[in-house]
């Protein structure tokens, strides 16, 4: 098992007196006792406020304009994790580099030509191209086609055979993992144009294509303009006209980028823990007045930072099995970097004992009230993985905590899921899941609580490094119903050894 090291100076830190040193260190030492029992030898070390601080307001930063997939300030912003790995010692893993390349078909919006218009009896309404946004798809042509009005609630019970050609769809969206599947069920009634009234998130103004798939449904459309949404609700039967062009393509190459902290057990080093962010955001709304670039400071870029921070603070220690980083690109655009990287591991899926995702892990000002001093997981008891994270917590104060009323919805929102489907156990670690800003232009850098973030990622680090040291490796719930799916994915895994 080796001897136990704590990694912090002996000398009293300035910023604390000596009373609260104290303290700070037999929690130190509690949580080493508890890392022995688990079959940890070492302590991390904490994380430093003013380094996270840099790697958010790098990330997060105008010049990058928002991280969009694909985009120059993207392909910037993985450099600059790759040359991060590189100065913590975390190798390469994809041929000698720190990039798994996905050659991709791009479609952006094509803004000319636009025409949307609902007709009441009598009374038209045309709808502005300004501040109008629709996701990249096809041509779309329609004239005077019939209006259908849903709510987002019932359409997991929907059973009509066929949908009229337009659908005005209400929210508030319930159950986030599954709103694209049951909203692509629309199209397969016949739906072409789906408008999102009440559900605020902004639309892919680009679309993205690997291996031929192409990952375009409906048309979905939402727009800004007062007094829209309240005359669609408000309106008797309607009929819409519209003119949308169709997407323009052309060939790009986005990346996720992958390091490696090598594991030091002769019988274990060949499983891998992954550690994961998406780097990406919504980039610019060229279309928008003013600040018009979606800056993406606590989604993701402090999940980015956690990460990387994470890697630096195992980086010269020696855990028992292998350590996967990897940001992934296009989760904004319905996680495309983890479903690729499921597709297409740089190492055997069946090898990969478990995911622990990093989301918006800066901010604290939960729309929910502050969340100072605690972190959610997502699909909180669908994995043991929470017991680790619990068992790390002690050592920083930080508690991990089920979010009762999101915790299970939101487990299919972020790109643990895309390792989940496959088998992996997996979840995501936040601290807020809603918050002022979010997928708004304010989500800036200087908004984010980094002692708060470095509490949480010192508990990042030392759970994945409990994990990685544990004798067995991390497992689905076998009590639970809701996780029967994932179970069966993870034995046709372990039937490929």
């Amino acid at each position: 098992m080796g001897m136990l090291r704590l990694t912090p100076e002996t000398r009293v830190p300035m910023c604390c007196t000596a009373s609260e040193y104290t303290v700070s260190m037999y929690a130190k030492w509690l949580i080493a006792l508890l890392c022995l029992s688990l079959g940890a030898t070492d302590v991390v070390k904490e994380a430093d406020p003013k380094v996270l601080t840099a790697i958010v307001s790098f990330l997060a930063s105008d010049a990058l304009e928002g991280r969009d997939t694909p985009s120059t300030g993207l392909t910037v912003a993985g450099e600059y994790i790759a040359s991060e790995f590189r100065r913590s010692g975390i190798r390469p893993v994809v041929d000698g580099t720190y990039f798994q390349d996905a050659h991709a078909v791009v479609r952006r919006v094509v803004r000319e030509g636009f025409e949307l218009s609902f007709r009441d009896g009598e009374k038209t309404l045309n709808v502005g191209l300004e501040k109008a946004l629709w996701n990249a798809g096809p041509k779309l042509e329609l004239t005077n086609a019939a209006v259908r009005k849903l709510a987002f609630a019932d359409l997991k019970d929907f059973s009509a055979a066929s949908v009229e050609p337009v659908v005005l769809l209400s929210g508030p969206v319930t159950g986030a993992g599954g709103a694209l599947q049951l909203i692509n069920g629309l199209a397969a009634k016949g739906a072409k144009l789906i408008v999102l009234l009440g559900i605020p998130a902004p639309l892919a103004q680009v679309g993205l294509e690997f291996d031929g798939k192409s990952d375009s449904g409906p048309v979905l459309f939402r727009t800004t303009e007062g007094g829209v949404e309240e005359f669609l609700k408000a309106a008797g039967p309607l009929t819409a006209t519209v003119k949308l062009a169709e997407a323009s393509r052309k060939a790009e190459t986005v990346r996720n980028v992958v390091g490696l902290l090598p594991g030091s057990d002769p019988k274990l080093r060949d499983e891998y823990l992954v550690v994961s962010a998406h780097y990406d955001h919504l980039g610019t709304r060229a279309h928008e007045a003013g600040d018009n670039i979606y800056n993406g400071a606590n989604d993701d870029a402090s999940g980015t930072a956690s990460m990387i921070e994470t890697a630096h603070l195992l980086a010269g220690m020696k855990p028992r099995r292998s350590i996967l980083f990897v940001a992934f690109f296009g989760e904004e655009k319905g996680l495309l970097g983890s479903k690729y990287f499921a597709e297409h591991p740089v190492v055997p899926l069946w090898r990969i004992v478990a995911d622990l995702n990093l989301e918006q892990t800066g901010r604290t000002d939960s729309s929910e009230g502050p969340n100072i001093g605690m972190a959610n997981l997502t699909g909180y008891d669908f994995t043991d993985i929470h017991s680790y994270l619990e068992a790390a917590g002690k050592s920083t104060g930080l508690k991990i905590v089920k979010n009762e009323r999101l915790s299970d919805p939101y487990f299919m929102a972020s790109d643990n899921a895309a390792l989940a489907a496959a088998g992996i156990p997996a979840t995501t670690l936040s601290v807020t899941y809603a918050y002022p800003d979010y997928h708004q232009r304010g989500d800036h850098w200087d908004k984010i609580d980094y002692l708060n973030m470095a509490k949480v990622t010192q508990t990042v680090a030392q759970g994945v490094l409990l994990m990685a040291d544990a004798p067995e490796p991390m497992r689905w719930n076998p009590d639970s119903d809701r996780v029967k799916g994932y179970r069966l994915a993870a034995e046709k895994l372990r039937q490929m050894k």
